[in-house]
């Protein structure tokens, strides 16, 4: 009889550390849709509270975000600058403040290339602390603008019968009195 109730409670124990930490990884995610079109520049956000954490160590990436570090990374900050190293092109800037964790990333001149997913992950210190952040980044062509000459605008409207004969052409404009 011991032995059931020990089994049983040796998987309950278990069974709470596997959802304790199943719970754990999941971590905050979020996920975002952005609009650009080509030519413009866009900004994708991505903040964190840095009064609470302070200044931490940011990626951005192309892809879903793994678990740790970012994919495909293409620029990252210290918590105060961009990490020089790690800027894959001079079209990503990081242009909100940096310190009070505006993380945000901008690309200039967009692309039809820079269609697709981007994750930025903000690294909180603590196990499974990290803020996650998935933008969806859709780019269009700009609209066609095409521009003309001002056009006139003449209108018609008939004017009303007016019936005379030759003894009364003088009194026309008392039998027709719209007439203008």
């Amino acid at each position: 009889m011991c032995v059931f109730v020990c089994d049983n409670s040796l998987s309950a124990f278990v069974m709470r550390i596997v959802l304790l930490l199943a719970l754990l990884t999941v971590g905050e995610c979020d996920n975002t849709k952005v609009l650009g079109q080509i030519g413009n520049n866009i900004t994708l956000p991505c903040r964190y509270d840095a009064k609470k954490h302070g200044p931490v160590h940011v990626c951005w990436g192309r892809g879903d975000i793994p678990k740790s570090k970012c994919s495909d990374q293409i620029i990252a900050t210290d918590g105060h600058k961009v990490i020089e190293g790690t800027r894959v092109s001079s079209r990503y800037q990081l242009q909100g403040l940096l310190n009070d964790g505006d993380v945000s990333l901008t690309i200039l001149n967009l692309t039809e290339s820079d269609a697709g997913r981007y994750g930025c992950r903000a690294e909180i210190p603590g196990w499974f602390n990290d803020e996650k952040h998935h933008i969806d980044l859709s780019v269009e062509r700009n609209a066609v603008t095409t521009t003309s000459a001002p056009s006139t605008r003449e209108t018609w409207s008939p004017r009303p019968d007016c019936r005379y004969t030759e003894s009364q052409s003088d009194d026309c404009d008392r039998e027709c009195p719209y007439f203008l």
